[in-house]
């Protein structure tokens, strides 16, 4: 079921871990290190414990299922197809606010896992997140023009995060622009 609202840490770590096991299956040693590269590090760091738990709770909602196959003795993950199912759903969650910590990891989760929706699913969860740095760019430039402080290093630090985020809109237009290319061939 597709919801609307705010993020929560849980639907992140679902993110990650399912997305991950979407394309091969992993052990949760693995899922550990791989929940921590694609998050972006220092933003999404969750422990070993956190991530274990994670995948004991999707496993038991049968989202995750174990492989017959063992890495180093370690049981291995794959996702189910309610797995796969709830990957689309969370990849098409509405995006917040990308200037947030957690709805930037979220953002990040969805680029990175962009490829297991369909084509018109892809565009529109690229098209969500396009909204999304629309709205931080306007916000932005709008702190930048209300902006009074009589420091320079204030007013730089505003041009800075329009900078910032207008490089980011345009990677994710030229992004958008591959994915529908992509589609069409």
């Amino acid at each position: 079921m597709i919801r609307s609202g705010p993020w929560s840490p849980s639907d992140v770590l679902d993110l990650a871990v399912l997305g991950v096991v979407s394309e091969q299956p992993a052990s949760a040693a693995e899922l550990v290190a791989a929940v921590r590269r694609v998050g972006g590090g220092a933003r999404f760091e969750p422990t070993a414990d956190v991530v274990n738990g994670r995948i004991a709770a999707l496993a038991r909602a049968g989202l995750l299922a174990p492989t017959a196959d063992e890495l180093a003795g370690q049981r291995c993950w794959r996702a189910s197809e309610a797995g796969r199912a709830r990957l689309r759903d969370l990849l098409m969650l509405p995006s917040g606010s990308p200037g947030e910590a957690l709805a930037a990891v979220c953002a990040r989760l969805k680029i990175c896992f962009v490829d297991r929706l369909d084509p018109d699913a892809r565009g529109a969860m690229l098209d969500d997140l396009l909204g999304a740095h629309r709205r931080e760019l306007a916000q932005a430039r709008a702190a930048l023009e209300r902006c009074e402080h009589p420091s320079p290093f204030v007013r730089r630090c505003l041009i800075r995060d329009v900078e910032r985020w207008d490089a980011e809109l345009g990677w994710l237009e030229a992004l958008r622009l591959l994915a529908t290319d992509r589609a069409a061939a």
